[in-house]
């Protein structure tokens, strides 16, 4: 018995050891004082993964006074995490800190005030243009939801940033939170700066891309064409995403006179998006195009053209046509031009291998068209008309949406819950009311 109970105290013993000694609140405030540069800095690590506001002040103290730029940046993060107001100054003053590190962990520790997924990018070092993805989305996880307030010290103090860092990182990082904070009231600052600093010029069009606003196109339009292809591909996508119709013109001598096919690809396809007409000639010449993506974004162009002439011509191609995402394309032009069955072919390809591409399209179909697919269909064809709803339907959408909250799925029942939000938000905002695309088919 007396070795079974020494047994017991040994392990027990030992397990206490293991799992080691579990540091209060009131202590890890107490190491940020400490002699000892790495327990200071797994203090702030650790009160910043409590979230506990009762270490809010000893934190922002040690951001400002700290010597050392690793206790400093973990402070900075740890108050990110709180998201006690009383310390915003605490951060602010960060930006102006001697170390870059500490600067870069101040921006994100400010848009952590507001949202924390998948916010690393802020600061992550991107090479290359092919991170640009044409279907963003500014309701992406990486944006801040339509209508939320956002201190506008936190703005002006990321946009002084963004014009004066030393640091080239520091400033992109700063352009891109400002994107993610939806900061569509500092757009003119931002198109001097774009007009100014060909360094920042890429971040910034993607900025514009998130914020989604179309007053952004005034300072994109000159670049084109420009001489630098990031440049110029990322001006072409913007103009398109944004729907900048001052741009039909340019992007029509960009097209005619490219510099390479990219280039005249990337032109088609902004001005298949704005479906000008205008760009009819070039629609019509592209449809029987070798390339299947220049005969997809013809297909795409006169779908937002509304001209129901095409609808012979269109139904015809679609049936000669083998590649899929065209087949898509074309569906979606009938679809437009007055033939609603072909909804159907869009939401089939929602569980195919071109999702991307057809859940874009739902956010171009009448909502009402949108209410019968919600109660058929695997859970991720659902879920993506249901996000369509969230993004283009109006109250009327609410009660379709509503029987979902019940459903089996709580991906589907999360979707359907935000897609509820998303429209009462914008009932209650007129200013964020979604932007109807295209023309409405007529005849010809």
């Amino acid at each position: 018995m007396t070795r079974i109970i020494i047994v017991l105290l040994v392990s027990f013993h030992t397990s206490a050891l293991a799992r080691g000694h579990e540091q209060t609140t009131e202590e890890l405030i107490a190491n940020l004082r400490s002699p000892i540069p790495k327990t200071r800095r797994e203090a702030a690590r650790k009160l910043g993964e409590r979230r506990q506001r009762e270490a809010a002040e000893a934190l922002a103290h040690t951001l400002r006074t700290d010597t050392r730029t690793d206790v400093r940046r973990e402070a900075a993060r740890a108050l990110g995490l709180i998201k006690d107001e009383a310390t915003l100054p605490a951060v602010l003053s960060a930006l102006s800190d001697a170390h870059r590190d500490v600067r870069r962990a101040a921006i994100l520790a400010l848009v952590s005030f507001y949202i924390e997924t998948n916010i690393e990018f802020i600061t992550a070092e991107r090479r290359g243009w092919h991170i640009l993805n044409p279907f963003l989305s500014t309701y992406e996880a990486t944006i801040i939801e339509p209508g939320t307030n956002v201190d506008d010290r936190i703005v002006q103090g990321l946009l002084r940033v963004a014009q004066t860092d030393g640091d080239l990182s520091v400033r992109r990082a700063a352009v891109r939170a400002l994107g993610v904070l939806r900061a569509t009231d500092v757009i003119p600052q931002l198109g001097r700066l774009f007009m100014g600093q060909s360094a920042l010029r890429v971040e910034i069009l993607k900025t514009f891309m998130k914020l989604g606003d179309p007053r952004a196109g005034t300072y994109i339009i000159p670049f084109l064409n420009d001489s630098d292809a990031d440049v110029r591909k990322s001006a072409l996508i913007a103009v398109g995403l944004l729907r900048v119709a001052d741009a039909v013109p340019k992007l029509i001598e960009v097209f005619e006179r490219p510099r390479d096919e990219e280039t005249a690809r990337l032109a088609l396809e902004a001005l298949a998006r704005l479906g000008d007409r205008a760009a009819e000639p070039i629609f019509l010449q592209n449809l029987t195009h070798p390339s299947p993506e220049r005969r997809r974004f013809a297909a795409e162009g006169l779908a937002r053209l509304g001209d129901t002439q095409y609808v012979e011509r269109l139904s015809l191609a679609r049936l000669q046509e083998r590649d899929r995402s065209v087949q898509l394309a074309l569906a979606f032009a009938l679809y437009r031009l007055g033939r609603r069955e072909f909804l159907e072919a869009i939401f089939q390809e929602l569980d195919g291998g071109h999702h991307a591409q057809a859940a874009a399209y739902l956010l171009e179909v009448e909502p009402s068209d949108l209410y019968p697919l919600l109660r058929r269909g695997s859970v991720r064809a659902r879920r993506s008309v249901v996000e369509a709803l969230g993004r283009i339907g109006t109250r009327d959408a609410i009660e379709h949406l509503r029987p979902l909250l019940s459903a089996e799925d709580p991906e589907l029942v999360n979707a359907a819950n935000l897609a509820i939000h998303r429209i009462e938000q914008r009932a209650a905002s007129p200013r964020t009311r979604p932007r109807r695309v295209g023309n409405t088919p007529k005849k010809s």
